[in-house]
């Protein structure tokens, strides 16, 4: 039996959790679906490129001591379907509740719920790995340049870094992107005989 070089085998996983509808307790949470003592309807919908992709109906029962049910209706292939998913909470430290799905496959706790094979369940039954998972060190190593770079452009709700926290991000990137560069020449020397 042979052994593998580096990472992680994962020929057994089926899929993406990026390329998959989720359910996200937290997103539901925010939208004030989850209210202790009451009972909410509505819809939830997905998007792709800013059109949407997809959508279910929900309603969301909590209890007084946390506990809970979700009914989720969709179709699949066109016909009609349906889902109930038990929701479980644990107090907080300082006050409050938080809610987890109650896997309808494997009866863990989690937060996030995925959409594969016609039915909602956390992301290790439905066998869904993240794309940063299958990276190899350089694209690793890219991700992390991309994500440096994206930060001293600012954007979003984040300004751009001033003063010593923007030298301190400049040198990183460019750390990042000579670590990058010397992978690539060492692996491109390795695979195939070249000599840059």
């Amino acid at each position: 039996m042979g052994g593998y070089s580096s990472g992680r085998y994962r020929t057994r996983n089926q899929g993406a959790v990026e390329a998959a509808y989720r359910l996200d307790m937290r997103a539901l949470r925010r939208a004030g679906f989850i209210r202790p003592n009451a009972t909410t309807s509505g819809s939830w919908g997905w998007t792709c490129r800013g059109q949407p992709s997809g959508s279910i109906g929900l309603s969301i029962w909590i209890g007084a001591q946390g506990e809970g049910e979700a009914v989720l209706s969709f179709s699949v292939n066109g016909q009609p379907s349906g889902q109930r998913v038990a929701i479980v909470s644990t107090p907080c430290r300082y006050g409050g509740r938080r809610y987890y799905f109650l896997c309808p496959a494997s009866g863990r706790r989690c937060e996030v719920l995925c959409f594969a094979r016609g039915a909602f369940a956390c992301r290790q039954a439905q066998r869904l790995s993240y794309h940063s998972q299958s990276e190899d060190q350089l694209g690793r190593l890219y991700r992390a340049r991309d994500k440096a770079r994206a930060r001293l452009d600012g954007g979003g709700d984040r300004p751009r870094p001033r003063g010593a926290n923007r030298e301190r991000l400049v040198q990183r990137w460019i750390d990042l992107e000579e670590a990058a560069d010397d992978l690539f020449a060492a692996t491109a020397i390795r695979r195939f005989r070249l000599d840059l």
